[in-house]
């Protein structure tokens, strides 16, 4: 049951997902102050189910299976519903849709040739970005705080809110997607020789 553990989380987090969408499109304080908190965790267990794997010694091909296909469920989902809500451009989930599928394609392809998403990047700046604790950070907490924002922006929408955050809810999103980018350029451009030679 422990082995299984980060598993069930990381399933658990898809499904959080689409109730917290489900909450959001209600547009009431009370459904959308639960979302914006289920918003919350479903970022916390994308940090919890990789952490468990690791001290459980529980990592698996299906559990990295189960943690990338729940992060881009609940990332594309997202932007999707806000950009469906006009409260962001079209472009933020076409952007990050198109970054990530290309990504996962480049590293799939270098895994079969027998290297590892992370030994493709030679330049010191490169692998920083890519694989730095920071960014990665960085990248999750703008998301988390961009979602909620723009969760809470919504309320805009039924005239239920006296103040506008929308400009900061944006602003969060800009963060994120730009931090997406910049974690996704390096990966094709050190994966070409790579992908050409070998």
């Amino acid at each position: 049951m422990r082995r299984n553990l980060p598993n069930i989380i990381s399933i658990l987090r898809i499904l959080l997902s689409f109730l917290t969408l489900y909450l959001l499109d209600l547009g009431r304080y009370g459904t959308t102050f639960a979302a914006c908190i289920l918003i919350v965790i479903i970022i916390f267990t994308d940090f919890l189910d990789g952490f468990l794997a690791r001290t459980l010694n529980a990592e698996s091909e299906i559990g990295a299976i189960l943690d990338i296909t729940g992060d881009r469920i609940v990332e594309f989902i997202f932007w999707i519903f806000f950009a469906v809500k006009g409260r962001i451009s079209f472009w933020f989930p076409v952007i990050v849709i198109t970054r990530d599928v290309v990504v996962d394609t480049i590293r799939s392809s270098a895994f079969k040739k027998g290297v590892k998403p992370y030994e493709m990047h030679n330049n010191k700046i490169a692998r920083f970005i890519v694989t730095s604790g920071y960014f990665r950070t960085g990248y999750a907490l703008s998301k988390a705080i961009a979602f909620t924002l723009l969760g809470i922006d919504l309320l805009t929408i039924h005239g239920k809110l006296s103040f506008n955050i929308h400009g900061v809810a944006l602003a969060f999103a800009w963060i994120s997607l730009i931090i997406c980018i910049a974690r996704g350029l390096p990966v094709i451009l050190d994966a070409w020789p790579y992908l050409k030679n070998k």
